[in-house]
């Protein structure tokens, strides 16, 4: 309390769970009795990007489980034995496919893990057929059929979200612009799907988007404004893809993010502006109390000149939505744009600041796509805890000295630009 964290608090992102929602449900009412939050905190609660998508994904997943059970059979097939891995050798050779990536087991709770262990099968799959043809005990090659399944979901379904995530997190969290397009372009995936004449996808697109829709929209509305204040894009970006998401009631949903716009920048305009209320209470009470010649004048001009100056803060607003869009280019730096058009737009430097802030995920993609070696799976289970300790510690330490390389890197860097 003492470092004042309550008063700059905006948005809290969290992963789906019960226990999260409890939290900002008491963390809200808190800030609201306290008048901390803009907008009464309709803003605070965002769900994390990354677990929404991979929410998504597990559920379009479970409609191709019986094809998942057949890969994973092979790499546990591959690594039971020796012979076994030494024919599988033997047929990539034969195929004239040496040098492709070996197939990994995939961590089941972790979608990205199952797309790469089935982008790795595909280019062996011929290998596997001659697998098939060599081991008597080998019973788990799939299908031509079901081959075609695996190259429709990862070229056309797990690589978007694949990509979608890489791009909107990382170690270097991106601001909270990037957010709005690739979200946008998945739910237009799901929509894409549901109507496809392939049986496959629109059984995988129910679930999909009937996830989407459960928990997208609550963390989309702070996300939204953000891109509406990428001065290259706008409220046009918005306009563009709810048309094509909503439809007929595309104006609707629009109006929404404008209206919560004009909401919130009167709120900051409250906030940052010289106060009314301040100025009426110091200004004109002091006035009185003295017995000033001016006093009926300072009520005067309270009075006659307030709608003026809430008129004067929504002006900034339309000027800047009507004025001409910054070109785009892929350079550009919106937080650079924001510094040096601060004295032009104070009260929406002062919103873009917070908002460009706000975290699409809780982790960063590194770490999402990362948890394969933090997963105990049978093998590691079998192994002594002062093994377990030893190689947690070893790795540890690996990692570090990495991150002090890049650091010390870093700082030559910055000591050759002095």
């Amino acid at each position: 309390m003492e470092w004042n964290l309550d008063k700059k608090i905006f948005s809290v992102v969290v992963d789906n769970a019960t226990l999260n929602d409890s939290m900002v449900k008491y963390l809200k009412s808190w800030l609201v009795d306290k008048s901390l939050l803009p907008l009464g905190g309709e803003l605070l609660h965002v769900r994390c990007s990354a677990h929404l998508l991979n929410l998504i994904v597990q559920d379009g997943l479970a409609e191709i489980g019986g094809l998942l059970s057949k890969i994973r059979g092979t790499v546990k097939y591959l690594k039971k034995s020796a012979y076994a891995n030494q024919n599988f050798e033997n047929a990539i050779n034969q195929c004239k496919l040496k040098g492709k990536r070996k197939v990994g087991l995939d961590v089941q709770n972790r979608w990205n893990s199952t797309f790469t262990m089935l982008d790795t099968a595909l280019p062996l799959r011929e290998a596997f057929d001659r697998l098939d043809q060599m081991g008597k005990n080998y019973k788990y090659n799939p299908s031509q059929k079901e081959w075609e399944v695996v190259v429709i979901v990862v070229h056309s379904c797990l690589k978007h979200f694949y990509n979608a995530t890489r791009h909107f997190s990382g170690t270097k969290f991106p601001i909270a612009n990037v957010f709005f397009p690739d979200i946008c372009s998945i739910q237009l995936q799901l929509m894409k799907w549901e109507q496809s004449e392939h049986d496959f996808f629109r059984h995988m697109a129910g679930p999909m988007k009937e996830k989407f829709e459960k928990y997208g929209e609550e963390c989309s509305l702070v996300l939204t404004i953000a891109v509406v204040l990428d001065p290259r894009f706008k409220m046009d970006l918005v306009e563009y893809y709810y048309r094509q998401i909503h439809g007929h009631n595309a104006e609707k949903y629009i109006q929404r993010v404008h209206s919560t716009l004009v909401d919130l920048y009167m709120d900051y305009g409250g906030k940052f502006l010289p106060s009314l209320d301040l100025w009426n209470s110091e200004s004109v009470e002091k006035s009185s109390s003295s017995n000033d010649a001016l006093s009926d004048f300072d009520k005067w001009y309270f009075e006659s000149h307030s709608s003026c100056l809430h008129a004067n803060q929504k002006l900034e607003l339309d000027q800047y939505l009507e004025e001409q869009k910054f070109p785009r280019k892929d350079n550009f730096d919106i937080l650079e744009w924001w510094k040096a058009n601060c004295p032009k737009f104070p009260i929406l430097a002062k919103m873009a600041r917070d908002i460009l802030v706000v975290p699409t995920t809780t982790v960063a993609s590194e770490s999402a796509f990362s948890v394969g070696d933090r997963v105990i799976d049978e093998t590691r289970a079998k192994l002594l805890p002062d093994v377990v300790k030893a190689l947690v510690t070893t790795d540890d330490w690996i990692e570090s000295k990495k991150k002090m390389r890049h650091v010390k890197k870093k700082k030559e860097n910055l000591t050759g630009l002095a």
